[in-house]
């Protein structure tokens, strides 16, 4: 396999999915015909059993451990999705009613129930011949020819695969957010001058302390204060802040030209104590600043007009005393004059009032925290100030009051986009859901973000309820298929978000649809923009940093059901509104396989923006996400997707982080992503020793056993259909339980994509399908794929079993430890 002297690659395969790098000096594999599987080693309790029939084969390698140079190169992690679904196993033919035993006028069985639906109340361990009471479990009938109770449950049975899909979800992790996750961070940070979070000061401060020093985060600038004039730092909350007494606690922060700009918005958290009063949040010696006023329940944000101060305020009761509130401040120079002429303020999202007409120059000065240059004094609690030398757009000061909203469970004013907490920068997953009452439209053929998005259709004319499209904008018909979805699709525009109308009918220029309470509210020159559908799942309604796609499947699955096995389930193609073909896939027939291919084109749609970097190249579309491909399942349907992470990134705590509300019997047998990894650490030979060592001698690590095994799979015959295996957080232990040899393939060369670069294979060993599937010609999973059990698709990436013997020794002035390991073949570990 190699030259003398060279090293070669080989990998012990850890039961999380890791891997342990060997560097191979001799490979030596025996095989014998000889029965003392008994005498294999145990590992705390966990034994492992060959078949009786086969060879007792074993793997002993010579190698060393050496010192690291360089880096590993980056690899993608991989996940496995299989989908596939028996046909039928029981038809529901006549589920009223039913026999009484002998005949079969209750349930109809393609497998299983030939002599009725009940029997011996005592046979209730049955394939359901004879029969048997419900409620003894397994595959029994029951009376009035019901279903015996048990892993059975009608609802997954059937032409039913898709029933009860609706309105449920599975979340893929993206793996550069989960490596770049940076939990509740401030979304807009261009121009950000100043910005003071009390949280920060939990580190270096307990509660009661008083503060000196408050170091902000833009620019590492500080407020101070010293004596009298140092508020308190408070943790007693459900967020710090920092409290001041209004008497005489202030902080300064030094004179900064980016602090004294002719254009600014400010945003302040705080909680007024006072009642009376004027309470100065913060303010310049010299320019602007932002007052509240409690005995009026409003803000008053000021600005030096020359020597005269002017102001504009919120209005009364716009402000609570006795709660949070996230307040605005904008300065704007709408004339290019270089001089500021209109001042915004804003609470909660809402724009409260607008002073145009103004003179504003700024003339320097130092920043006051809580005071003002004179006896101005805020008496309460300040949680967050945020001032940025230029004024931000409308989306970027939603995305900031979305950000302290979330923060600080303040509620936003109705119609902002974040009201309902939508916005968090924790999200670390895209979620899949999926809809049974609808059908995909021709410009979002495979699915759709389920948030407020352009068609770019322009209103051109009204009447009554009916728009008429300006037919250079597109068509009307390329998004709305009303004729086959039986879900209502709501559309607003800039006029209205808050209410939505609902299409009812389209043609190639018009919509008709039914207005809010009956009044039109989109106009004349408005672009009509799908509403997101508000589902009884509140999950699935999407928004910034929470992407939810939602897939159509209502033409998935033509569910009938008095249908025979024979004519079970498969998937529709309708024409779409507009006549024009829709994709079928190649002439899929199946709706296991279509179900997997409208998921693999979701996966790599480019149409998908999902308003977020996905990789470091600053992409955001969900083709720069995954790539996957379509392949046989172990039934030999296509409908088995290997997903890949684009970004190259060590996703190792991603390990069971494939979630849904899929029920059991519906959600597809999942392998999580493993086999990533964005490069290691440098390691020497003694710290390759000691892991390797760690691991052998902690098998306590091993955790629940997947069932992935010969054994299980014999038990598992005809239940393939309620195969459900997550990588939950129990099946975390680092045992090992496989081992991978590579080689370079001659006989099946190009038989996988990646062979271009190189044709190799990994030995394996199985007891499973005939002599023609075990041999190398049958071997087209290339050696860089991850280790993947039975249930995953394939058997031919590796060979499983343990490691029963492992010795390191290392002599004086050696550069190396040299290592022998014996590994043990075995299809089982129980």
């Amino acid at each position: 396999m190699v030259d003398a002297g060279e090293r070669m690659p080989v990998r012990l395969v850890q039961e999380n999915g890791n891997t342990i790098s060997l560097d191979a000096t001799a490979i030596d594999i025996i095989v014998e015909r000889r029965q003392s599987a008994f005498g294999l080693p145990f590992f705390d309790a966990k034994r492992m059993g060959i078949d009786l029939n086969q060879a007792d084969v074993r793997v002993e390698i010579s190698g060393v451990f050496a010192d690291d140079v360089g880096q590993e190169q980056t690899a993608q992690a991989v996940a496995t999705m299989d989908f596939y679904q028996p046909q039928q196993l029981v038809t529901w033919g006549q589920p009223i009613g039913g026999s009484t035993g002998g005949t079969n006028s209750g349930p109809i069985s393609s497998m299983f129930n030939l002599g009725g639906s009940t029997g011996s109340v005592f046979g209730g361990i049955t394939t359901g011949i004879g029969g048997a009471l419900g409620g003894f479990g397994g595959f029994t009938g029951g009376n009035g020819g019901s279903l015996g109770g048990g892993v059975m449950d009608v609802k997954d049975l059937g032409n039913r695969v898709l029933r009860y899909w609706n309105e449920r979800y599975i979340d893929f992790p993206v793996g550069y957010w989960v490596e770049e996750t940076i939990g509740l961070e401030n979304p807009v940070q261009t121009g950000l001058q100043l910005w003071l979070s009390a949280d920060t000061l939990s580190s270096t401060h307990s509660d009661g302390d008083a503060v000196a020093s408050w170091t902000e985060l833009s620019n590492a600038r500080s407020a101070t204060a010293t004596g009298v004039e140092r508020p308190t730092f408070r943790d007693a909350g459900p967020r710090p802040f920092v409290q001041f007494d209004g008497g005489s606690d202030r902080m300064t922060v030094a004179s900064s030209p980016f602090l004294n700009t002719e254009e600014f918005t400010i945003f302040a958290v705080f909680k007024p104590d006072a009642n009376t009063g004027n309470n100065t949040v913060l303010a310049t010696s010299n320019g602007y600043h932002l007052t509240s006023e409690p005995s009026n329940t409003r803000v008053v944000a000021g600005w030096y007009d020359g020597a005269t101060m002017q102001t504009v305020n919120s209005g009364a009761s716009s402000v609570l005393n006795s709660g949070l509130s996230i307040v605005g401040y904008t300065m704007e120079d709408t004339g290019a004059d270089a001089e500021a002429d209109e001042a915004k303020v804003y609470v909660n999202g809402t724009l409260k009032n607008t002073s145009s007409g103004l003179t504003y120059e700024p003339d320097g000065g130092v920043l006051y925290i809580g005071g003002n240059a004179g006896s101005d004094y805020f008496e309460g609690g300040i949680y967050e100030l945020l001032v940025y030398n230029r004024v931000l757009s409308d989306d970027e000061r939603e995305l900031v009051e979305g950000y302290l909203s979330v923060k600080y469970n303040v509620l936003l004013a109705q119609g902002h986009p974040y009201r309902q907490f939508r916005y968090t920068f924790e999200k670390t997953h895209v979620r899949v859901g999926f809809d049974q009452r609808m059908v995909a439209s021709q410009q979002e053929p495979y699915g759709f973000l389920n948030d407020l998005r352009s068609t770019g259709l322009v209103v051109q004319s009204i009447s009554g309820n009916v728009l008429t499209i300006d037919t250079g904008t597109g068509d009307p018909r390329q998004w709305f298929e009303v004729d086959e979805s039986t879900r209502q699709y709501p559309i607003s525009s800039a006029s209205n978000r808050i209410s939505p109308s609902f299409v009812t009918a389209v043609t190639a220029s018009t919509i008709t649809v039914n207005p809010p309470y009956g009044t039109m509210v989109i106009q004349v020159g408005d672009t009509i923009d799908m509403h997101p559908i508000t589902y009884n799942e509140p999950s699935l309604i999407g928004g910034y940093n929470s992407p939810v796609v939602i897939i159509p499947i209502k033409n998935a699955d033509t569910f009938d059901a008095q249908a025979l096995p024979e004519k079970a389930v498969g998937p529709e193609f309708p024409a779409h509104q507009d006549g024009s073909s829709r994709d079928d896939g190649g002439g899929i027939e199946r709706t296991d396989e279509y179900i997997a291919y409208l998921l693999s084109k979701a996966l790599t749609a480019s149409y998908f923006d999902l308003n977020r970097d996905v990789d470091a190249d600053g992409n955001q579309t969900m083709d720069k996400v995954f790539s996957v491909e379509i392949s046989e399942s172990a039934n030999g349907h296509n409908a088995r997707l290997t997903i890949t992470q684009q970004y190259p990134s060590s996703l190792g705590r991603l390990s069971g982080s494939i979630n849904s509300s899929l029920g059991v019997g519906q959600m597809p047998v999942t392998q999580g992503f493993s086999g990533g990894r964005s490069g290691k650490r440098v390691k020497s030979g003694g710290d390759k020793v000691q892991d390797v060592l760690g691991v052998l001698a902690n098998s306590n690590n091993f955790a629940n056993n997947i069932e992935v095994n010969n054994v299980s799979q014999a038990i598992q015959i005809g239940l393939d259909f309620l195969s459900n295996q997550f990588y939950s957080p129990d099946v975390a232990g680092d045992y090992i339980h496989g081992i991978q040899i590579p080689y370079t393939s001659l006989a099946t060369k190009g038989k996988n994509a990646l062979d271009s670069e190189v044709a190799q294979r990994n030995f394996f060993l199985t007891t499973k399908g005939g002599t023609a599937s075990k041999m190398s010609s049958a071997n087209d999973v290339h050696a860089s794929r991850a280790y993947a059990a039975a249930f995953h698709g394939h058997l031919k990436n590796g060979i499983s079993g343990l490691v029963s013997q492992f010795v390191v020794h290392r002599d004086a002035e050696m550069k190396a430890y040299e290592f022998e390991l014996q590994f043990a073949a075995a299809d089982i570990i129980l």
